[in-house]
């Protein structure tokens, strides 16, 4: 599991390192952002009052292209790093809800005596999905005329059916 005794980090930092399926390690995520088993680490260690965990999840998501919607296969590797503070240390909490400068990490405040790390590396793999899901470079898409997949097969359409209400625009031209 994704978890550190906070005991454990008096003396020295943690290293966790963790392989398999999300489900197992913890993680609420969709099957399709965990197609194969996802490989996490993670370094945590104590700096006075602050609990920092840093590192990164590795994996492969199955993605729908925006293209041609055929489904493909990416893999990410992403990182991570985030402070965590327990419950009532002498910190102004109210600084929390205010924007952070670039560059800033994010405080968590937890209670306990355990430090979970799982929430943070979800939130690691769904930042991890792209906003727009290309299965390559050079994929050409769907024909807007008749639909078939430009990658696989030619285009047998009789070309470009317009719009009749776009003819009054065809021999406009700009003063």
């Amino acid at each position: 599991m994704l978890t550190v005794e906070l005991r454990s980090l008096e003396n020295e930092e943690v290293v966790v390192q963790e392989q398999g399926l999300a489900q197992v390690l913890g993680l609420d995520l969709a099957p399709e952002l965990s197609s194969e088993p996802l490989e996490v680490f993670c370094q945590v260690s104590k700096v006075e009052e602050l609990f920092v965990a840093k590192g990164w999840v590795k994996g492969k998501m199955l993605l729908t292209c925006d293209r041609c919607l055929e489904a493909f296969e990416s893999g990410y590797k992403s990182f991570f790093e985030m402070h965590y503070r327990l419950q009532g240390d002498e910190v102004k909490q109210d600084d929390e809800s205010e924007e952070l400068p670039d560059g800033a990490v994010e405080t968590v405040f937890f209670e306990g005596d355990i430090l979970d790390i799982a929430d943070q590396v979800r939130q690691t793999v769904l930042l991890s999905v792209p906003m727009r899901a290309i299965c390559r470079e050079d994929c050409r898409g769907l024909c807007g005329s008749c639909g078939c997949n430009l990658n696989v097969e030619s285009c047998q359409c009789s070309g470009q059916s317009t719009d009749p209400r776009w003819s009054a625009l065809k021999n406009w031209k700009p003063q």
